[in-house]
C-alpha cells in the first residue's frame, strides 16, 4: 500500500509527517537549508535516533530515487511533478 503526503511548507517551523516505512514507524521533518537552497529530509525513529539525513531529490515520473535507503525495501520517494511524498 502506498501512502501519498503532499508537501506543503510553511514559514515558521519545518514541515513534518508521520509513516510506517520499511516496518519502522519514523517521523520525518523537512528543514530548509537557506545556504544550499534546498530541503533535506530527517528521518528519526519512536526514540529520537536519526535513521537518514538526506537532500530531497525529486523523482522523474518514470523512475524512484528512494530517500529512505536505511529502510530498504521500504521508500519515501519525492515527486516534483506531483508535489508529493510517496511512501510504502
Amino acid at each position: 500500500m502506498q501512502e501519498r503526503i503532499v508537501f506543503t511548507p510553511g514559514m515558521d517551523e519545518p514541515f513534518s509527517f508521520m509513516a510506517t516505512v520499511g516496518g519502522v514507524n519514523i517521523q520525518a521533518t523537512l528543514p530548509y537549508n537557506i545556504y544550499a537552497q534546498r530541503y533535506y529530509l530527517k528521518l528519526q525513529n519512536e526514540n529520537g535516533d536519526i535513521i537518514s539525513f538526506v537532500p530531497v531529490v525529486p523523482s522523474p515520473d518514470n523512475f524512484d530515487i528512494n530517500l529512505a535507503l536505511p529502510l530498504a525495501p521500504g521508500k519515501i520517494v519525492y515527486r516534483a511533478s506531483s508535489n508529493q511524498f510517496e511512501i510504502s
